[in-house]
Parts: C-alpha cells; structure tokens; sequence
C-alpha cells in the first residue's frame, strides 16, 4: 500500500501518461507465475519423504555441541533448496524438543544461528530462489556467469561458521533420536546438481530467459523426478494439493507487492528526484568498494525498519545501479542476492525471524543481534571476492 500511495503522489510530476499507465502494473507479473509454482518442489520432496529423515541428519554422530552446530547448519542447508520455508519449523521443532537438557539460552542462539544462516546459505545459489530470480531479472545477468561465485560464496561463509563452532566446542552431548529409513543423501544431491545442471543447459540451448527456464523446469523436473523412483501418481496428487493452497492463500502478498513496486519505480523513473538522490553517489564513481557497501547497508537498515527485500532491491537498483551497471553489473547482481538473502538471518520483521521467534520464544530483536554480524560479515566477504576478481 505503502508503495501505491507513493506512486499517486508522485504521479503529477512524473512525465507518465494515462496510457503508460497499465504497463506499470504487469511488468512483474512473471516473479508472480514463479512464486506460484515453487511449491511443487516442496510436494516432491514430501512424496519421496526426504522430510522424514529429519531426525537422522541431525543427530546421527553428533557426540558434541561443535558437531551438532555443524550437523544443524549442514542440514538445513541440505533440505531447504527443495523445501524452502516449510523446512524450517520442522527443524527449529525437531532441535527444541530434543535439546532439553540443554540450556534455553544457549538453545536459542544455535537455533537461531544454524537454521536461519543454514537458509540463507543455501538459497544464495538456488535458481528457484525469488531473490536471485528478481536480481537477475533487474540487472539481465545470466545465471551462468553467476553460479561461481555464488557458489563460491556460499561454500566459503559455510566452512566459516562450521569453523567458528567447531573451535571449543567439545563439550559432549548424548541425543536420543528414532531416525527412519528413507532415500540417501546422495540421491538429494544428485537432484540438486541434475536440476541445477537443466537451468544452465537449457537456457542457454533455447535461448530463454533465466525466469521462464526456471519456470518451466520446475514441474517438468518435480514430475520425472518422482516418477523415476516410482512415485509420479502420489506427487501430481499432493503438487495439485500444494498447488491450489499457493493460488489460494501464498500467492496474494506477493502480488500486490510486485504490481505496487512496478508501479512505483515505474514512475519514480519519471521523475527528478532520482537524478537528485544519484547525483552525490555518482561522485563515489571511482571508488566502488563504497559503493557496493552501501548496498547491503541499504538492505539492512531497511530490512529494520520492515522493508521487503524484494522491495529494497528494487529501490536500490533504481539508485545504484545505473552508477555500476555499465561497469560492474556482476558485482552489482552478487551484491543484491547477498545482501537480500542475509537480511533473512536479521530482520526483526521478516517472516522467517518472525517465525522463529515464535518457535523459540525470544525477541526477534534478540535474534537480529544474534545474526547480525553473520550479516556484516557475508557482505564483507562478497565486497571483497568481487574486487579480489
């Protein structure tokens, strides 16, 4: 809404006609179809009953708390690129309850710690991520050029937090857990390297966007994938399932957020205040290390205050970047995806903090400071692979 009435007021000094106008509101509309397929990876996963095998990737070795940070974090990052979101109170439920004997404090920080920067991690390389989805789609890189050092990335701040928790952390730790057979971890591996593999080749091969490939994969790959293990006929049941509930309930938030926002930068772009916002960053031309800083700084401060990701992406790219764009248009892309996927770990009022402060019963302010040098330090890292290269 916030955005709407942005845009009307606006308006009058804008040089956007009457008939310019309806274009503003479907320029998103393709994040919208993509939002609403997500969901049948989620079925996939669930049909082959990946999520059942929670408890064992947890728990299986972890003799002390060193080990079970890592084993947290490791399969967090394993099983939220297919289920996403509705991985996470699975999780955050499995370790609060079988972590009793351990203090409710130190409980909630590894919580809150390995679930949440074990999210972020995971999706910073995920072609069925909305952020790297909408970064791509604002600066036109290609996901090719990306995926090293995304990848890069993520693998790097992973062995970096695996590293700050094995140090000292030997104090043992005994978990009774009833584990069940399932598929291996292999089998999801190989998934995510297959899936991953289509998103390249076929966009490339077609020449397709980077969107519309992914869009088109994702039902395609869910079917066969389940089908080749035998289980087609129970996933198209549950993905209609999931599929309905996104339609019905998940889709509308984010439709009114992506028709405001082209709305409103669509007639921000019309306007002189802009120019008079860009004017002094431009001054900072020569010294781009500023200026890729002061995008995850953007995101973080906006994401306090309750500010969409998606939406600080979009206001940020209209600022920054014409500035980087004709010179640094990969850094600038790897910047937005960082910095909006960090701001899951920290941000008082998004969905994911939000949830789990519910789960764990603490203050989303607690579990901001908690993260927030995870934050700082991911963006520091990425500010400086992307200058090192």
């Amino acid at each position: 809404m916030a955005f709407l009435t942005s845009g009307a007021l606006l308006f009058p000094y804008s040089n956007v006609s009457l008939q310019d106008i309806p274009p503003l509101f479907s320029n998103n509309l393709t994040l919208v179809v993509f939002v609403a397929i997500v969901p049948l990876m989620q079925a996939a996963i669930e049909t082959l009953q990946y999520d059942k095998q929670v408890q064992t990737w947890l728990f299986k070795g972890a003799t002390t708390k060193g080990k079970l940070h890592t084993r947290a974090l490791l399969t967090t990052y394993g099983f939220v690129p297919f289920m996403n979101l509705s991985v996470l109170p699975l999780l955050q439920h499995t370790l609060k309850e079988s972590l009793t004997t351990v203090e409710k404090k130190e409980r909630d920080v590894l919580i809150s710690q390995t679930t949440l920067r074990g999210y972020a991690l995971a999706l910073v390389w995920m072609p069925m991520e909305i952020m790297v989805v909408t970064a791509i789609g604002l600066t036109g890189e290609s996901y090719f050029s990306l995926i090293p050092y995304l990848l890069l990335l993520s693998v790097l701040m992973t062995l970096v937090e695996i590293g700050k928790r094995s140090i000292g952390q030997n104090e043992g730790l005994s978990i009774a857990y009833h584990g069940e057979d399932g598929p291996s971890k292999g089998s999801l591996i190989s998934a995510v390297i297959i899936f991953l593999v289509l998103v390249l080749a076929l966009g490339e091969w077609l020449e397709l966007s980077f969107i519309l490939t992914v869009v088109l994969l994702i039902p395609l790959f869910s079917l066969g994938w389940t089908s080749l293990l035998g289980e087609g006929r129970a996933f198209l049941r549950k993905g209609f399932l999931s599929l309905g509930k996104q339609l019905q309930i998940g889709i509308h938030p984010f439709i009114v957020l992506f028709v405001s926002l082209g709305w409103f930068t669509g007639i921000l772009n019309q306007t002189e205040l802009l120019g008079y916002v860009q004017e002094p960053l431009y001054q900072l031309g020569e010294k781009p290390v500023l200026l890729l800083a002061i995008i995850p700084l953007s995101f973080y401060l906006l994401a306090m205050v309750g500010i969409h990701p998606i939406a600080s992406m979009v206001l940020v790219h209209e600022v920054i970047g014409p500035i980087l764009m004709p010179t640094m248009p990969i850094p600038l892309t790897v910047m937005y995806i960082v910095s909006a996927l960090a701001t899951f770990t920290m941000s008082p009022y998004g969905i994911i903090v939000t949830m789990t402060a519910r789960h764990t019963e603490q203050n989303p302010y607690r579990i901001m400071i908690i993260n927030l040098p995870f934050a700082l330090l991911f963006a520091a890292i990425a500010i400086s692979i992307m200058l090192l290269f």
